[in-house]
């Protein structure tokens, strides 16, 4: 296994078959390089429904999602297909599920078509955005909860928002392995700041939203086809670019469980 580290976050990984068994101590390497850069690349991978499942065992086994249908045989997977613009729904920086009381913490995502130009995937990395804001800031929110709710997805779907449940979550969480504090706000499912105002919630969370998808703390991910990319929901946004016209993008996503964020 060759390992690559990236400047602003993320691994990129050759050598290593994910199709045949781990042995432990492959197991433990990569669960450690995930905590360490947030984000893993592993190149040239060929990988059925199954097989991802079975590598999500690694953190704590796949979660079914509460709003999209998974594939018949294996409903914990995803499949994403994006053609043309119409259909492109992830064009939002987000940490997934977090509608939920426990999000989901890893999420792995497999490429097995993707077009020569655009559909790139951008990660920012919340340790450093949180490290990077003012200690003003820090000392306002750091005991404060965001109201997060599954709305807007909800409504992307068509269903009856009726029934949209909230969930609150600290703003700043702390990674439990690292220890260390990240950002953890999703502009699509945040929708106030607990006990706030609205005028001054509202004015707080763009300023925080601004500062985390600032360029300093990204990495663009240019996908080729066989890539397996796994990131840390719990450290890490993500926002799936368009710019490939009609073509077509085709993804299987698995997501694992998680726990209440503190």
């Amino acid at each position: 296994m060759n390992v690559n580290q990236l400047p602003i976050l993320g691994a990129e990984i050759s050598g290593l078959d994910l199709s045949s068994d781990l042995t432990d101590s492959e197991s433990l390497e990569i669960k450690n390089l995930l905590t360490e850069n947030l984000v893993l690349i592993i190149k040239d991978q060929n990988l059925p429904p199954k097989d991802l499942v079975k590598i999500s065992s690694l953190w704590g086994g796949a979660f079914e999602h509460p709003v999209f249908k998974g594939l018949e045989d294996t409903p914990e997977v995803l499949q994403i297909e994006n053609m043309g613009e119409q259909f492109h729904t992830n064009a939002h920086w987000h940490s997934d599920v977090t509608f939920e009381q426990k999000p989901p913490n890893i999420t792995l995502l497999y490429a097995i078509e993707v077009p020569e130009e655009g559909g790139n995937t951008l990660f920012s990395n919340q340790y450093l955005a949180y490290e990077d804001l003012d200690e003003a800031i820090k000392s306002e929110l750091d005991d404060l909860t965001a109201v997060h709710s599954n709305r807007s997805i909800l409504e992307l779907v068509g269903a009856d928002v009726s029934g949209a449940k909230t969930v609150e979550h600290p703003i700043f969480r702390t990674h439990p392995e690292s220890g260390r504090k990240a950002i953890f706000l999703t502009q699509a499912f945040v929708q106030n700041i607990t006990g706030m105002d609205s005028e001054r919630s509202s004015g707080l969370l763009e300023d925080l939203y601004k500062h985390t998808y600032k360029d300093k703390f990204i990495y663009e991910h240019k996908w080729t086809k066989g890539d397996l990319v796994i990131w840390d929901n719990r450290c890490v946004l993500h926002y799936a670019k368009h710019g490939y016209g009609n073509l077509r993008r085709s993804m299987l996503r698995v997501t694992t469980n998680g726990e209440v964020p503190r």
